[in-house]
């Protein structure tokens, strides 16, 4: 009886899981082309490794050679990858202006074309059509594929070429013409990005060995061959440049705590392919036909993934990997057909692995789009509008980083490459002198040096020597799209990590490098740095108070040297951690302090993230505000919620408001008030 209910319920189990799997998939790929179309149409910079290609397709269309053989002169450029790419976009650079669209528009068709190319190589020898249908959604399911493929980036053009590449010699490993066009396909993945020389033709090797050993043997000759003769040519015809830009250029530092937390994602994101594809390696070789062609290519994508540990490495190196696990999973779908259970089970399995993959895109990528495009709405009546004003009024080269994409789309060339150029003055190969004589000398306009929250990528992109000559020679004027602007020094403008501006009553209580946030007559200090790193000192001798529900804040009271005999409070906030779990005020001051004795320039605690909401951290900063004492000299705690920014209640109307703190500080302040504006860090001038 229950084999025959067994029997019975076999075909709907898996119809079931295979429906079950494929609507997950279509969602999967619905937020894949959802987020492709608003990355395409984005008319601003996506990434940093953006604006360099373009700059090199503006090069290339005006008939300039993008491989320099040294920097000792400007422009400080580097082409990291062969030209294959870079040559696809000139055509549209020249016929239509530069523009980010052509080649977003270039990797979304290369990526349909992968997941296309790894659909034939599961079908071809198995005609089954749902393992097919998997493997190819469950790459485009990758959240380093939804985020890749829509950047005007080289990968997906390699990835395509190398994906097809494998699947020609997949399809024909005993002809003629497969071997030549297979082997012509790999060769022009390699001139697409050189990274790919390893993985898929590996791959194609082991697979026509266990074929014909000649055919490998002829496959190995001719793309070993080809790319030898084609990389003579190039370096011949540059003098030596096609060598120091593609091999001298890329050997950047490794940090071994990158991989290890790109493992840790990928563990979250894909546990089950990553157990698929251990299964793969180790239980397949007997059961599955396709094992010669598919461990190779994932023991090889493998190896190229670890290189995600060398410095401003990003998560095209991955596109392989997830290449490999897709396949593998196809695999196991395609060898489950005799085992209808089993092939349920591996169904449902990959249907909750879809469900992952969905999660970590919507955190990873989705949310990184949204951040770049959905306010895009308001940045371009403001912010980038004014950074593109910015660059359009500069009498001059203009000197940027995540954003020098504004530049190439005023059909302006790159003048600097920062990251590139930092990792060779590292390396000892670039001599950087001339350009902090520059620098010193005043010759940019502007330099638009970008920070991400919690994480000082800028300390990958410019030198130390670099970002202190800018800083003593250059002061912040403006903060836009969390880019700081710098525009040459005038005489009265201090650094932004001046102790104290000259005859201000008070110490100034941190530093300030990004700026500062004027906010209704209080001030959030934003320093470089991460989060504890950053320290805050008391403005004057005071006594010092902190309430028992105080994570973040301490408060102090002073002698008012404004006006002789009075006393004023001031209030130092957001130094905890961005989730609040961690207070970054010192020991020496513990929840429930009263009256504790402190000097001008003590030691309070360190900048962090906390806004007031576990789990919404905002930049580095300080929040500092001066508060009028009560009559007794008592701090007015009735106001301390106005001050954390909680909107005032009926009652609340009448209260006195914080102080100016711009005439105990001498810092420069602002006549708008009730909006947060944005203030370089500058002292007032007699």
């Amino acid at each position: 009886m229950m084999k025959r209910l067994l029997a019975v319920l076999r075909p709907h189990v898996e119809d079931g899981a295979t429906i079950m799997l494929l609507l997950f998939l279509c969602v999967a790929v619905a937020i894949f082309f959802v987020h492709a179309a608003l990355a395409a149409f984005h008319p601003y910079p996506l990434d940093y490794g953006e604006a360099p290609l373009v700059d090199q397709a503006m090069r290339l269309a005006a008939g300039q050679n993008i491989y320099r053989p040294d920097l000792s002169s400007p422009p400080y450029t580097i082409s990291n990858y062969p030209p294959l790419y870079v040559l696809s976009l000139a055509p549209f650079v020249k016929l239509f202006g530069p523009s980010f669209l052509a080649g977003r528009v270039i990797s979304l068709l290369c990526a349909l074309a992968s997941a296309a190319f790894l659909a034939l190589i599961v079908y071809t020898p198995s005609q089954d059509r749902i393992a097919a249908v998997t493997t190819g959604l469950l790459f485009l399911a990758v959240p380093y594929v939804v985020g890749w493929s829509s950047l005007l980036r080289v990968d997906m053009l390699a990835l395509a070429l190398s994906t097809a590449g494998l699947y020609v010699a997949a399809r024909w490993p005993t002809t003629r013409r497969g071997l030549v066009v297979s082997a012509l396909l790999l060769v022009a993945a390699i001139y697409t990005r050189q990274s790919y020389a390893l993985a898929a033709p590996l791959a194609a090797f082991v697979w026509l060995w266990t074929h014909d050993r000649r055919r490998a043997l002829g496959l190995a000759a001719l793309v070993a061959g080809l790319s030898l003769l084609l990389f003579l040519i190039l370096n011949a015809l540059t003098q030596g440049g096609f060598y120091f830009n593609i091999v001298t250029a890329n050997v950047n530092e490794f940090d071994i705590e990158r991989v290890q937390h790109k493992w840790r994602e990928l563990r979250e994101a894909a546990p089950i392919l990553l157990v698929l594809g251990g299964a793969f390696l180790f239980l397949a070789p007997r059961r599955v036909r396709t094992w010669p062609l598919l461990a190779p290519y994932l023991i090889g994508a493998c190896l190229s993934a670890v290189t995600i540990g060398k410095i401003g490495s990003n998560i095209n190196y991955l596109l392989e990997l997830s290449v490999a696990l897709s396949l593998v999973a196809g695999a196991f779908v395609v060898w489950s057909r005799k085992h209808p259970w089993l092939r349920a089970g591996l169904l449902v399995l990959l249907a909750i692995q879809t469900g992952l993959l969905m999660q970590a895109t919507l955190r990873g990528p989705v949310e990184g789009l949204k951040w770049r495009v959905l306010p895009a709405r308001e940045l371009d009546n403001w912010d980038f509008r004014n950074l593109n004003w910015v660059i359009t009024s500069a009498d001059g080269p203009v000197l940027a980083d995540e954003f020098m994409g504004l530049m190439t789309l005023q059909n302006r060339p790159l003048y600097i490459q920062p990251f590139e150029v930092t990792q060779l003055a590292h390396a000892g190969v670039w001599d950087q002198t001339p350009l902090l004589e520059s620098i010193r000398r005043q010759e940019f306009p502007a330099i638009l040096i970008h920070h991400f929250m919690g994480y000082p990528v800028y300390k990958e992109r410019w030198t130390p020597e670099m970002l202190s000559a800018i800083t003593e020679s250059y002061a912040p004027t403006d903060f836009l799209a969390e880019t700081i602007v710098y525009r040459p020094r005038v005489e009265g403008s201090e650094p932004a990590d001046l102790e104290a501006c000259p005859d201000a009553p008070w110490r100034l209580p941190t530093r300030s490098e990004m700026g500062m946030w004027w906010i209704s007559k209080q001030l959030a200090f934003m320093g470089q740095g991460y989060e504890n790193s950053v320290p805050v000192y008391a403005v004057a001798d005071g006594l010092l108070t902190r309430h028992t529900d105080w994570r973040d804040a301490v408060a102090i009271q002073h002698e008012d040297p404004l006006r002789p005999g009075g006393k004023v409070w001031a209030f130092y906030g957001g130094m905890a951690s961005g989730w609040g779990h961690e207070s970054f005020v010192v020991q020496d001051f513990p929840p429930g302090s009263e009256g504790v004795a402190v000097k001008r320039g003590q030691l309070l605690g360190y900048q962090g993230q906390w806004s007031g909401q576990p789990g919404a951290p905002i930049w580095m900063h300080l929040h500092f505000a001066v508060l009028p004492a009560m009559e007794d000299g008592s701090f007015p705690a009735e106001i301390v919620g106005l001050v954390r920014g909680e909107e005032p209640s009926p009652e609340d109307s009448e209260l006195e408001r914080p102080l100016d703190p711009s005439p105990y500080l001498g810092t420069v302040g602002s006549v708008v008030m009730g909006a947060p504006t944005w203030l370089p860090l500058r002292c007032q001038i007699e």
